[in-house]
């Protein structure tokens, strides 16, 4: 951790510190620095942005409800990230009782074109078709280290699993990618991620 990053931790902690003795004008700066962040992650799982929007707001009240439940010593953001997963976990269980969250990679809305450049939108497509083959896991383990990056600590503290462990699943699945995946295109995907 550089030492900007650890400043950043210190501040965090002392603004969780600071809502957790009943100041919750200290949850702002919080507020702000990961709302997009969390609301791009919530999109990546739900294609839609107005249940994307509403989760997010969702998982903010619930962490400013339940920030007496946060550990200090932990990292914030790694907590954040457990409730808007856990968001949207329930959101699909509310909402297709009998569809997997499995299934929700290919959930999207037809009439969002979140992608301008049609060389992009068609890469994207590609890559999602093959993303669409690992587990749901996996996808969020690729997504939060390679889209959000995240370092591998918080993605095990989101997950549930050790540090170790969210490396070998990550390495696994990119090797899985690379295994099924056209040349042309595990290479353009390697380069965003490497």
């Amino acid at each position: 951790m550089n030492s900007s990053e650890q400043k950043m931790a210190l501040e965090e902690k002392a603004l969780v510190v600071s809502c957790q003795e009943g100041n919750s004008a200290a949850f702002e700066p919080l507020y702000t620095a990961y709302v997009r962040k969390i609301y791009d992650f919530i999109y990546y799982k739900t294609r839609h942005k107005e249940t994307a929007e509403d989760l997010t707001s969702l998982t903010f009240e619930k962490a400013l409800d339940k920030i007496s439940q946060c550990d200090p010593s932990e990292s914030f953001k790694s907590w954040l990230y457990a409730i808007a997963r856990n968001s949207v976990i329930d959101y699909y269980r509310r909402r297709r009782p009998s569809r997997s969250i499995e299934d929700s990679w290919d959930i999207a809305d037809p009439d969002v074109n979140i992608i301008e450049d049609l060389d992009m939108q068609s890469s994207f497509e590609k890559a999602k078709k093959y993303l669409g083959k690992l587990s749901l896991e996996q996808r969020d383990i690729i997504f939060m280290r390679v889209w959000q990056e995240m370092p591998y600590k918080e993605i095990a503290q989101v997950i549930g699993k050790s540090e170790d462990n969210c490396k070998m699943i990550f390495s696994r699945a990119m090797a899985r990618l690379r295994s099924f995946m056209p040349q042309a295109l595990a290479l353009m995907v390697s380069a965003l991620i490497f």
